[in-house]
């Protein structure tokens, strides 16, 4: 007996792209993919979904296209979730097609320019930028919901196979910017391997070492003398504020910022 458990859920997830991009022509054409969001480096961090732009050849376009992930995750949480991953991964695809930069930090820092573009396509962005992630956490509203409805359906009667997520996972969306330190398919280092320094709050000289930012992202690591986090320091920080305030953390937290 073949299953076909895949190829319902894939087939639900491109009907709602094309939803999607009915309702905003601007969303480009992606090759959908699924599987676990559980990520290997780390047991405690679930991704939802993410958007990699020129992932894919094309052949028969003669060109690239973008990738989009759903984990099955997300699709164990039901439609209404999963259009919302969508819909956030949507705003990043929109923009890539229109050149904007929208993440900062290896594509944890969601900006205001990403917060335009998820209300853009029916999300509702916080009022203020959260610590780490920005205006990541923009959420479907029920006038959204009620847009696609019909799609919703489709994913909850398509999700015979899912993939549970753990109780206390708290998921998040990612989005691979194409840049030196997460540069997709053109090739170079993963910012695994890239290593941020850091120091304590020991004074007048602080404690200083090298991590990468994966590391730092599995919690904080106190200094033994003063008993305060490791920090990436300050002329990093102030460089990134320099740059675009728009996609620095107003506050110090620094964890999350590359040299």
């Amino acid at each position: 007996m073949t299953t076909q458990e895949g190829t319902r859920i894939i087939t639900a997830l491109e009907s709602t792209w094309a939803a999607i991009q009915k309702h905003h022509g601007d969303v480009p054409d992606v090759v959908i993919v699924t599987g676990t969001g559980q990520q290997k480096r780390s047991r405690n961090r679930l991704t939802w979904g993410h958007h990699t732009a020129d992932r894919w050849l094309d052949a028969a376009a003669a060109g690239r296209k973008a990738e989009l992930f759903i984990s099955g995750e997300a699709i164990a949480k039901g439609g209404e979730m999963v259009v919302e991953t969508m819909l956030h991964e949507a705003a990043h695809a929109l923009a890539a097609a229109r050149d904007i930069r929208d993440t900062s930090c290896a594509g944890r820092w969601h900006n205001r320019r990403y917060a335009a573009l998820a209300e853009e396509v029916g999300l509702q962005p916080p009022k203020r930028a959260e610590k780490v992630i920005g205006f990541s956490e923009s959420l479907i509203t029920p006038a959204t919901v009620g847009r696609y409805a019909a799609q919703i359906r489709k994913l909850d009667a398509a999700a015979l196979a899912r993939i549970e997520a753990p109780a206390d996972d708290e998921g998040e969306q990612d989005q691979d910017p194409q840049s030196p330190e997460n540069p997709g398919p053109r090739g170079g280092r993963g910012r695994a391997g890239k290593r941020t320094p850091v120091e304590c709050g020991c004074t007048p000289t602080p404690r200083r070492m090298q991590v990468t930012p994966a590391f730092l992202e599995e919690g904080s690591v106190l200094c033994g003398k003063c008993a305060q986090p490791f920090q990436p320091r300050e002329p990093e920080l102030e460089l990134v504020l320099q740059l675009d305030e728009d996609e620095a953390p107003a506050e110090p937290v620094a964890a999350r910022v590359e040299p």
